[in-house]
C-alpha cells in the first residue's frame, strides 16, 4: 500500500500517492460578537473541517468524478486526538476508519481497547491509568465536497503532483 488515504471518488493509481500531506483546518461556521460587557462570544454551529491534500510522485490522481461540488467520502491520513479523563467509554467526534483507533496514557503506554461500536470506544477498565488521563487517536472518515483540484507536471524532472481541496458537508 502506497498511502493510507482513501477517496470514494476518483482514485489513486500506482505511484500517485506516496508521501501525501493532508492538512485539516476548522471552518469558521459562525461569527464572533462582543456583548455589552465586552465578553467575546462565538455564535456558531458544530465543527466542520476544510482539507487540503497534496502529493508529488510519478503520476497524478485519477480525476474521474472529482468535479467541484462532487461528494467524496475521505478516509483521512491526518489523525485526530481526544483527551479522556477517566472515562471507560468515549464517544469519538467523527466515525473512525476501521483499525485506526488507538489509546495511550500520559506516559505513552498503550491502553487496551475492549470494543468499538460506531463512534463509541470502550477502554478496558483495568487499563485506565491511575491519574485517569489518556488520549484516543484515530483516522476519521469525513464526508466532503470537492472545492477544486490541480495537477502539475515537471516535464524534465519526471515528477508530477496534485492538490485536492475539500470541505466537510
Amino acid at each position: 500500500m502506497e498511502t493510507d488515504l482513501i477517496l470514494s471518488v476518483g482514485g489513486l493509481p500506482p505511484l500517485s500517492a506516496r508521501g501525501c500531506v493532508q492538512e485539516l483546518m476548522p471552518i469558521n461556521n459562525g461569527t464572533f460578537r462582543r456583548i455589552i460587557n465586552g465578553v467575546l462570544l462565538h455564535l456558531g454551529h458544530e465543527l466542520k473541517y476544510r482539507s487540503i491534500i497534496t502529493c508529488e510522485d510519478k503520476t497524478s490522481l485519477a480525476t474521474q468524478g472529482l468535479m467541484p461540488g462532487s461528494l467524496v467520502r475521505v478516509g483521512c491520513i491526518q489523525r485526530l486526538w481526544q483527551k479522556v479523563n477517566g472515562e471507560e467509554t468515549v464517544t469519538l467526534e467523527r466515525e473512525a476508519i476501521e483499525g485506526s483507533v488507538g489509546a495511550v496514557d500520559s506516559n505513552q503506554q498503550s491502553i487496551a481497547i475492549r470494543q468499538i461500536v460506531g463512534q463509541s470506544v470502550d477502554l478496558m477498565p483495568f487499563a485506565t491509568p491511575t491519574d485517569g488521563e489518556c488520549f484516543i487517536t484515530y483516522r476519521p472518515w469525513l464526508m466532503m465536497r470537492v472545492i477544486t483540484y490541480s495537477l502539475t507536471t515537471h516535464e524534465w524532472g519526471l515528477k508530477t503532483g496534485w492538490r485536492l481541496e475539500l470541505e466537510e458537508i
